[in-house]
């Protein structure tokens, strides 16, 4: 709450600033947050993809090492030559040399793959000296009563078991093989037991150069191979619980993070597991993802440097122009902020001058206007020579009328007795509608008087008087016009119409008198084509007042001070025809009206 409060108190400049560089930071940290997350995601799946790859390539090269045995061993069992020296051979020794080249021929060039033949009636053939091994053991290990179990095509695999030979390197100390039963169909008991076998090294030499430590795990999850020969044949839980985690997983052991992977061979339902040092594997992408997060760092720090230096640059006209601002409120209306520019800021402050020397000029012309005030009334109170004695004196002369019977007589001496009232008095400078028709009306009677052409006079009048305020006497001097220009030579008819149109007041009086020739028509228009202070300046160079001048400019004069820019006037006059004078003005009094001479700014 109490930082809210202190933003409140902030000034705009200060808030510009405050909230660009929340702009550029709140994203930033969020953009680093969010790269951060889904690059270690990614480095994460490309770890585990890399390191499953790298398995499944060991797998591959695994299975084809166990299919080699496989195929030896079909090979071995479905070769009718073997078949005929095996029979042979039990009383031929040269046939059991024979047979024991054909084994030597079929392990090739392969110094660890090693062959053995056994006989149900004891006799023995292998690839290798019997003075490095007596294959005859062979039948006392634990795991040959299962060879001898064994049905036609069916293979036994084992692995994990010390080498039965002399080894040729110091790492050949383990064995894996395959024994398999003899037949010749399947129905019948074997004739003998085919062993083969190769060291463990052949598939170590597989986990060599990898980065992860693998496993070649039996059916009930006794190490088989590792790169570590110390641990063939103890069970795999001594390193790890693999039911606490599936595969692929991420798992912490040995006091880091490892990846855990499982994928089966082909036979024997053995696998291998893979424990891939995490950190050590994304070692190379986390410096370059550290290094990227780091040059982005740098690089927000700078933006963000470089971005208050610049606000603050750009934003120094606006501290200006509010402290031109605080000198204009404390009253020293001289003071300017002098900003200048081609951007927003420079018109602003352009704007703020000239806005400056506008409200001098106004203040300027609101004295002139007083000044018209104080002469207009003091005009008023000359022309108001005992006004009520001459209302007196032109009632008694229509009450005398009336007694007479010369009622016609005493019509226009009322209308003269009422306009004459109208006129000097002062109280309001607007009247209603209706009372500036009637006043209009009452002088007309009395030009109808004095005219010896006769006129008519024609109202239309759509909205209701009684609602709508004018200013006093704006229709007078137009119809005196009219009279005296346009009704000279013959009498006519004078039409009166007032319409609204979108909260402006539209007022046309029209004569179908002499009309104005085009000359005169634009002169007239000219000198009507002037603003506010304009207006002014010519009623002091005339030395005019709103109260003792009459016809068209008079009017025009006295809207234009009132309603200014909202104030507009048409001529429009066909000589020897017509002429109409349009008034257009808001419909609505103005929110200060003002007594006669008094204008507004």
């Amino acid at each position: 709450m109490r930082v809210i409060l202190k933003l409140k108190h902030l000034s705009l400049r200060q808030k510009l600033i405050l909230s660009s560089i929340a702009c550029l930071v709140l994203p930033t940290v969020a953009m680093l947050y969010i790269s951060s997350y889904y690059s270690k995601l990614i480095i994460r799946e490309h770890t585990l993809e890399k390191a499953t790859q790298s398995l499944a390539i060991v797998q591959s090269q695994a299975n084809a090492i166990m299919e080699e045995l496989v195929s030896i061993s079909n090979f071995v069992q479905f070769d009718p030559e073997i078949k005929t020296l095996l029979e042979e051979a039990q009383d031929h020794p040269i046939a059991a040399r024979q047979l024991t080249a054909r084994l030597e021929q079929i392990a090739g060039e392969k110094p660890d793959l090693r062959l053995t033949l056994l006989t149900r009636d004891g006799r023995a053939y292998s690839d290798y000296s019997f003075y490095d091994f007596e294959p005859q053991q062979f039948t006392q290990q634990d795991w040959f009563a299962k060879a001898s179990r064994l049905t036609a095509y069916e293979t036994l695999f084992l692995g994990g078991l010390r080498n039965y030979l002399p080894p040729l390197d110091q790492d050949q100390g383990y064995v894996y093989l395959t024994a398999r039963a003899l037949t010749e169909a399947v129905d019948q008991a074997p004739f003998a037991y085919l062993i083969v076998s190769r060291t463990e090294d052949s598939i170590r030499d597989l986990f060599a150069g990898l980065e992860e430590d693998v496993y070649l795990l039996s059916d009930e999850g006794t190490i088989l191979s590792n790169r570590n020969a110390d641990v063939i044949g103890q069970p795999f839980h001594t390193i790890m619980n693999e039911e606490t985690s599936s595969s692929p997983s991420f798992i912490h052991l040995r006091g880091e993070n490892q990846i855990h992977l499982s994928l089966p061979l082909r036979y024997a339902d053995w696998r291998l597991v893979s424990l891939a040092p995490y950190e050590q594997l994304t070692g190379k992408l986390n410096t370059f993802y550290q290094s990227a997060l780091l040059l982005q760092s740098l690089f927000a720090i700078f933006f963000l440097f470089a971005l208050t230096y610049l606000l603050g640059r750009f934003t120094k006209p606006v501290r200006l122009l509010g402290e031109a601002a605080k000198k204009v409120e404390s009253g020293d209306l001289q003071y300017r902020s002098n900003i200048r520019g081609r951007d927003e800021i420079g018109r602003l402050g352009r704007s703020f001058d000239m806005m400056l020397d506008r409200i001098q000029q106004m203040l300027q012309q609101v004295e002139i206007e007083q000044q018209l005030k104080r002469q207009a009334e003091m005009a008023m109170l000359q022309a108001q020579v005992h006004p009520h004695f001459l209302f007196n004196v032109l009632s008694s002369i229509r009450l005398k009328l009336l007694l007479k019977h010369d009622e016609d007589t005493a019509h226009v001496v009322g209308s003269l007795a009422s306009l004459l009232r109208a006129s000097l008095m002062r109280q309001n400078e607007f009247v209603t509608l209706y009372a500036e028709i009637e006043t209009t009306m009452q002088y007309i009677d009395l030009m109808k008087f004095t005219m010896r052409f006769p006129t008519e006079c024609h109202l239309d009048i759509q909205p209701d008087p009684l609602t709508i305020t004018v200013p006093r006497f704006i229709l007078q001097p137009i119809i005196e016009n009219a009279y005296k220009h346009g009704f000279t030579q013959s009498g006519g008819i004078i039409t009166i119409k007032v319409v609204t149109d979108a909260q402006m007041l539209r007022i046309t009086i029209e004569d179908n008198g002499l009309g104005m020739t085009p000359e005169t028509l634009q002169t007239l228009k000219d000198r009507f084509n002037v603003q506010k202070r304009d207006v002014i300046e010519q009623m002091i160079a005339e030395e005019r007042t709103a109260a003792s001048g009459i016809g068209l400019f008079n009017v025009y004069s006295r809207l234009k001070l009132i309603y200014s820019d909202r104030f507009e006037m048409n001529i429009h006059s066909v000589y020897g025809e017509q002429t109409t004078i349009v008034l257009i003005f808001p419909a609505a009094e103005p929110a200060k009206s003002v007594k006669v001479g008094e204008q507004h700014v």
